[in-house]
Formats: structure tokens, sequence, C-alpha cells
């Protein structure tokens, strides 16, 4: 993680000429560049979601998902494209991500918006991005998991679908 001092405090008249900051000025966070055009592989992992069990198969994989970031700061969006979009928007109800980057490592949530029930149990399903950036290359975990609220039906119905990502985008 890099990080660069902040300058000291604007209208302090207090200081007496120096060229050092003041005491509790934060540092300015400088993350890596993650914003770009990227193209991803999908492995599907670990599924413990009774709900998917007909649509989800372990180990298959989705190549080439066009994926596009882009970032202010630490605060990151991002975006599949083309057919994988309608398939993120059909299972959570919508297609952006949000979230940060931390020097290299990255977080990004879709919350999800499209209800469903299974039993009485009602929730929604987020799915979070969790990766790192090595250059022009991402890795990391894509999770879907349910998003469950107060109703004692749904205490037994924690779960995730898991899926492993890799992808580059062209070199800067």
């Amino acid at each position: 993680m890099v990080l660069g001092a902040a300058s000291g405090c604007a209208g302090d008249s207090s200081s007496s000429g120096g060229t050092g900051g003041s005491a509790g000025t934060a540092p300015v966070e400088m993350p890596d560049n993650l914003a770009g055009d990227y193209l991803v592989d999908l492995t599907s992992g670990e599924n413990t979601c009774m709900t998917m069990d007909d649509s989800w198969m372990t180990g298959t994989v989705t190549k080439d998902v066009e994926f596009v970031i882009t970032q202010n700061g630490v605060k990151v969006q991002a975006a599949p494209q083309g057919l994988p979009a309608i398939g993120v928007l059909a299972l959570t109800g919508a297609i952006e991500f949000t979230g940060e980057i931390h020097g290299s490592h990255f977080e990004l949530t879709n919350h999800g918006t499209k209800p469903y029930t299974f039993g009485t149990c009602s929730y929604t399903i987020n799915a979070v991005v969790e990766g790192d950036l090595d250059g022009d290359v991402i890795t990391g975990t894509l999770k879907y998991e349910p998003v469950i609220g107060e109703n004692p039906a749904c205490d037994d119905y924690e779960c995730s679908a898991v899926q492993l990502f890799s992808g580059s985008r062209p070199p800067s």
C-alpha cells in the first residue's frame, strides 16, 4: 500500500513557519489502479444453497466474461457486459458492483434487489467480489449469498455459492 502525507491544516495560524504537517493529519491513500476492461474466466466452486442445486455445476468454467471497472480514488464500480450481465441481472436484480480498493486488494458488492422466497423465508441475493490486482491481472472469488432478514424461518438458510475468477486487461 502506498501512502502519501496530506499537507498541514489549512488556515492554521499557530504554525511557526515550519515545513511539517500537523499532528492528527491522516495520510492520503494511493491505491493501485484497478480501472480497465477485463476478460475474466469464472470457475464454479462450492455451493451450499439448496435452491441453486439444479442450476449449479461445480467445476463449470465460463470463459472470457467482459467486465468493465472504473475507479475514483479508493472507490470502485464494476459491471459485467453482454450475456453475463443479463445473468447477473436475472439472479440479483442489479448489474453494478460497488466497493473499494486498498493497496492491491479490492472488495465489491452487487446489492441484490430481486425478491426470493424459500418456504416462508424471504430474501435477496448479494454477489460479493473479493480479489487482488497484480499488474494487469486480477484473481479472487465471486460469492453469491442470500440476504436474510430477522424472520426465524430463515435461520437455517445461510448458504453461499462460490466462483473463482482470474482475468486480465490489456497492458496500459
